[in-house]
């Protein structure tokens, strides 16, 4: 998927942008968000969310054959990512894979105790394996990769089928996944989206990540015609968690049911994009 030019950027996206997108917000170190515990709680069909805070998101994928865990956030959360996940009646000795979204350490710094606590094989793409076996360079307890995926393959457990899909931009190693979970004999296409967040800058001339400006105009193209449903993230604040939990006691799953929301989503972060890639082309031309 990595077939743009720099020079084409712009042109591109000039074009297609919604001028009146918005990025989803970031929040502080003292937000709520990232303080407050959540508890655990079912989403839709056998997709659950078992994070401790509503920035440190994690997701659990259960069926008979053993159950799918997406990102171990913080070392020090994992105990209480564990007791979650018996307190919605599972066994934590049934995860079977562990998946991080991206190798950053909100996201596989826990990768290590988790693995230990649950002897669960951990899933990687190849370009972020080396930062999660290193540790991210002291950032967090080095995990060994059992096993690489790849854009386009289908992970299986039982019952679960999830797609793998290559969004590099945040890390050169982004994986975003797709599933279909199915309620009142409907189906619906859920999305969990790895990130999409300029973590590098800058755009162009990037020494430390030389592909970035390509790799991002490719995945907001790619993420851009893909049906999606049920809209997940890396964090819970990217799709409105906090006012979206007051309403699972009436709405159930239907809470969750927002197709727009995941396009205007990314659409806000294309239009960040977009708005960096111009301002750094007018400064390489003065």
């Amino acid at each position: 998927m990595r077939f743009f030019k720099t020079a084409q950027l712009i042109i591109v996206f000039l074009f297609s942008i919604n001028t009146f997108a918005q990025s989803p917000p970031s929040v502080g170190q003292d937000h709520p968000d990232r303080t407050l515990p959540v508890e655990p709680f079912k989403i839709i069909d056998n997709i659950y969310f078992i994070g401790t805070t509503i920035q440190a998101a994690s997701y659990l994928i259960t069926s008979d054959q053993g159950h799918v865990l997406f990102d171990s956030t913080y070392e020090d959360r994992v105990p209480m990512m564990l007791a979650n996940i018996e307190k919605l009646g599972f066994n934590p000795k049934d995860v079977k894979l562990l998946i991080g979204t991206h190798a950053h350490s909100d996201h596989v710094g826990g990768h290590s105790l988790m693995q230990e606590m649950t002897s669960a094989d951990i899933l990687s793409s190849e370009e972020d394996k080396a930062m999660v076996e290193s540790g991210g360079d002291g950032s967090w307890a080095p995990a060994e990769v059992n096993r690489v995926i790849d854009a386009g393959e289908v992970i299986q457990l039982g019952d679960i089928e999830i797609k793998v899909h290559d969004t590099p931009g945040h890390t050169p190693g982004t994986l975003t996944f797709t599933m279909v979970a199915e309620e009142e004999g409907q189906q619906y296409n859920v999305i969990l989206l790895g990130g999409l967040r300029i973590a590098s800058t800058p755009l162009l001339g990037n020494k430390e990540y030389p592909n970035i400006a390509d790799d991002m105009a490719a995945t907001f193209y790619y993420l851009q015609n893909l049906p999606v449903d049920v809209y997940l993230g890396a964090h819970g604040y990217w799709y409105d968690l906090r006012n979206k939990i007051p309403r699972i006691p009436q709405e159930g799953y239907k809470a969750f049911i927002n197709p727009e929301e995941y396009r205007k989503a990314v659409d806000g972060w294309q239009q960040v994009f977009v708005n960096m890639l111009v301002e750094e082309s007018k400064a390489l031309v003065k």
